[in-house]
């Protein structure tokens, strides 16, 4: 793990980096927009985020599970990119077709701001299969550089459009669609992923692995953001509008967890049999508790930041965060047991708990949202979010051989951690009062 810790600390620089751009251009568009022109962006925003989503083929996973053969990971870099325009070309296509059959009901935005959504698929595509290609190759700086340089484009972008007057629920949807171009000429200008001609059979190839993997990464998908349809269908924009700023708030708890699981995704692959799964035991000890210590500074911090920051308009936010963290503190920590399942190459122990997770979360969604709104969708989601973790350290434990409380931090581990930040918390107040 020590050996890690410069790439831990860069991922985190960059990922904070991006957050705070993120977190900025969120500041404007909510002084700027009112939670219903809000809630019509992020709707807009979420049918090419689901054209993403669920026509990816779920290629990342086959590329993936193929890199552990030496001789396809050239042929993988190389053909990245090109496969990525091509499916995510049909991908956005396919999303247009499909909101033109639901135009006029669930309150679906307009057709020129959907379209103007989904030219961004494409190139979100060849970022999204560059990106596990880069990290594959253990380049995760290039792969930083591209989140914060689009990150700080977009945040700029939006600011001088609040400035001039011209922030729009339209512009601030050209502006996300754009971003995907700047991510992507970070990512082959640097060498993170190269392009060139596409060995057309191992892509279809690829393309069919992925296939057996994509009901469950489409149901994964769905699991975490069928809730803002459903919301949407059921409540209308402005509910959406404060609900998805409460999501964006929740899932800052995610930040340390998401960037521990990148840089240390290729030690999964290192190890064989006993060994990865051992591994993987390691990393989620490690993820539970850099989860807990996001998770309590996540809602501290919004319970007393969201309505000086947002406006009383969104005051309500705060609570929503309280509701959802748990669910992504769950969903965070158990990212190292998705990879190690994957491994596995059986599609069941990816797809079952997915699927089930999803059927709990839309039964519970449709129940709840009705009679109390975006805290039933709230609670739906995090019970949804348990119920899928519950499966897969069910799956880990019988293929593994491991019993589940390997999975939970040790009192050493607790010690250390709690040592570390009491450290870093002595050094902050010597340095505030120096």
């Amino acid at each position: 793990m020590a050996g890690r810790r410069p790439q831990f600390v860069w991922m985190m620089v960059a990922r904070s980096g991006t957050l705070i751009m993120g977190m900025l251009a969120s500041v404007v568009v909510a002084r700027a927009l009112p939670p219903q022109s809000r809630g019509t962006y992020y709707m807009a925003v979420s049918v090419a985020t689901a054209a993403l989503s669920l026509g990816h083929l779920s290629v990342e996973q086959a590329q993936t599970a193929l890199w552990a053969r030496r001789g396809h990971r050239s042929r993988l870099d190389r053909g990245a990119v090109p496969l990525g325009l091509c499916v995510g070309s049909v991908a956005g296509a396919g999303a247009l077709g499909l909101s033109a059959l639901f135009q006029g009901r669930g309150h679906l935005p307009d057709t020129a701001l959907l379209v103007t959504a989904c030219a961004g698929v494409p190139l979100g595509m060849a970022v999204l299969y560059g990106t596990n290609i880069t990290l594959l190759r253990d380049r995760t700086r290039v792969a930083g550089w591209a989140m914060v340089v689009s990150a700080v484009v977009q945040c700029l972008c939006l600011i001088g459009l609040g400035l001039t007057g011209l922030l729009t629920v339209w512009t601030v949807v050209a502006v996300w669609s754009g971003s995907f171009a700047v991510s992507l000429a970070v990512l082959v200008g640097a060498g993170g992923v190269t392009t060139g001609r596409p060995d057309v059979r191992l892509a279809a190839a690829t393309c069919a692995k992925g296939l057996r993997f994509h009901t469950g990464s489409a149901a994964a998908y769905l699991l975490v953001r069928s809730d803002v349809f459903l919301l949407n269908a059921l409540a209308g924009p402005r509910d959406v509008g404060v609900y998805t700023l409460a999501v964006t708030l929740a899932e800052l708890s995610r930040l340390a967890v998401d960037v521990f699981a990148q840089v240390t995704l290729s030690l999964q692959f290192d190890g064989e049999g006993s060994a990865s799964a051992q591994v993987t035991a390691r990393l989620v000890r490690f993820t539970v508790l850099l989860g807990v210590t996001s998770a309590v500074t996540t809602v501290a911090v919004a319970s007393v930041a969201v309505t000086p920051l947002y406006g009383h308009a969104y005051a309500s936010a705060a609570g929503l965060v309280a509701l959802l963290v748990p669910g992504v503190l769950l969903l965070s920590t158990a990212r190292p047991l998705s990879t190690f399942l994957l491994r596995q190459g059986s599609s069941r122990l990816v797809v079952v708990p997915s699927l089930t997770a999803l059927a709990v979360n839309t039964a519970l969604n449709v129940a709840m949202i009705p009679v109390w709104g975006a805290a039933g969708c709230a609670v739906a989601s995090t019970v949804a979010y348990g119920t899928l973790v519950a499966f897969q350290v069910r799956y880990f434990t019988r293929t593994s051989g491991l019993r589940w409380t390997c999975l939970l931090p040790t009192g050493a581990e607790r010690s250390r951690l709690a040592t570390e930040v009491r450290h870093r918390t002595r050094a902050l107040r010597a340095g505030g009062t120096s």
